[in-house]
């Protein structure tokens, strides 16, 4: 009778292991699938953000090149497309405060404006990555762009930022009173006459050339100077460059001009 019982027992033991071990490799291979999923998502997830990032730095960059393609032509303008990234484009016509120096004196103090994307989320960190430009906020050398694209960490989300910096150049152009007189001109691009805007998905923007306004001093150096300074504070970044002017034993006549080209950027109602 013992013999018997011990049998059934075995057997059943054995009748029991197999649907437990397929349960085993069952609830295994749902585990194996799900991780994979989940990992598959995220990889797709993370090549769709980055590709949304690409777009956004085409329009961007579109963008850019139609402002450099009016600037300094009265009444010049250029349509642009601009595609569907994810993201919210705006312009903020009242950022980005320009305060220039020359000598002692202030010779340019406001806000000259911006555009930018208000990006999606993503696993990248793009902070401080310029795709056009440096962190400068004012350029001597014609090697050098205007240009300022990057991208910035914005009041709610990362932006992808255009914005121009001033450039300067000096040249000597001739004599005034028995000095040298040099030509120091600085350039700005200024876009604050834009529109207020706040756009998504696919759109047609207007770039165009308003006016370009020139604003002149003159100063008289009674000493010899090789160059001098223009110091600018752009959004909070000091940066001075040195222009290299002509003089002799009695000094050097400075004019100094100022030259804003105001670009509009606007939406095109298609």
């Amino acid at each position: 009778m013992c013999k018997k019982e011990l049998r059934k027992i075995l057997k059943s033991k054995r009748a029991l292991a197999i649907p437990v071990t397929y349960l085993i490799l069952f609830v295994s291979l749902v585990a194996i699938i799900s991780v994979t999923y989940s990992f598959a998502v995220a990889k797709i997830s993370s090549k769709g953000a980055l590709l949304k990032v690409s777009v956004a730095k085409q329009n961007m960059q579109v963008l850019d090149n139609a402002v450099h393609s009016v600037a300094w032509s009265f009444g010049a303008s250029e349509v642009v497309y601009m595609d569907d990234c994810g993201g919210v484009f705006q312009t903020e016509p009242t950022a980005k405060s320009l305060v220039i120096k020359f000598t002692d004196d202030v010779v340019f103090n406001s806000s000259i404006g911006k555009a930018f994307y208000e990006l999606e989320s993503s696993g990248f960190d793009y902070y401080g990555f310029f795709v056009r430009g440096d962190y400068g906020a004012i350029i001597n050398q014609s090697a050098h762009t205007m240009t300022q694209l990057c991208f910035s960490t914005g009041n709610k989300a990362k932006e992808l930022t255009l914005c121009y910096r001033p450039s300067a150049t000096s040249a000597s152009i001739g004599t005034s009173n028995g000095k040298p007189l040099n030509l120091i001109r600085i350039y700005i691009i200024n876009l604050n006459s834009s529109q207020n805007l706040m756009l998504r998905e696919k759109f047609y923007l207007t770039v165009t050339s308003l006016n370009v306004t020139t604003t002149t001093q003159q100063y008289d150096f009674n000493v010899s100077v090789s160059s001098l300074a223009l110091k600018a504070v752009f959004d909070g970044t000091l940066s001075t460059v040195w222009l290299p002017i002509s003089s002799n034993s009695e000094g050097a006549v400075v004019n100094l001009e100022i030259v804003a080209c105001n670009v509009k950027i606007q939406k095109v109602e298609v």
